[in-house]
């Protein structure tokens, strides 16, 4: 279950992104994308990179800022739905062989 993606963000969108859609963090800012794979390619592209709607501008149909675009190169079929782990389930078995990295991915902002 896996896809890997070759995909290039313009320099020049990242001047243009509305400093409302950056989130400060403690540590460094962040910048919320989606990443969209389309059945169909243009010219060997079949990945767009957005900056991430939130609901409101989804229901709105607002204009989406398109940073950059790219192709699937390499996939197993497989692609499945990220699935947040709860807090107090002890993660999965993986992450509990190796205790350390599991509590350096807590302060993560995702």
């Amino acid at each position: 279950m896996s896809t890997l993606i070759n995909a290039s963000i313009k320099a020049s969108e990242l001047k243009k992104i509305d400093k409302n859609k950056i989130i400060k963090g403690e540590k460094d800012s962040y910048i919320p994308i989606t990443i969209s794979v389309n059945d169909e390619s243009r010219f060997g592209k079949n990945v767009s990179i957005t900056i991430a709607q939130d609901q409101d501008e989804r229901a709105s149909k607002a204009e989406k800022h398109y940073l950059g675009n790219g192709s699937v190169i390499w996939t197993d079929g497989k692609v499945v739905k990220g699935v947040k782990e709860d807090d107090n389930s002890g993660g999965s078995s993986q992450s509990n062989s190796n205790s350390n990295d599991s509590n350096d991915l807590n302060d993560l902002p995702f």
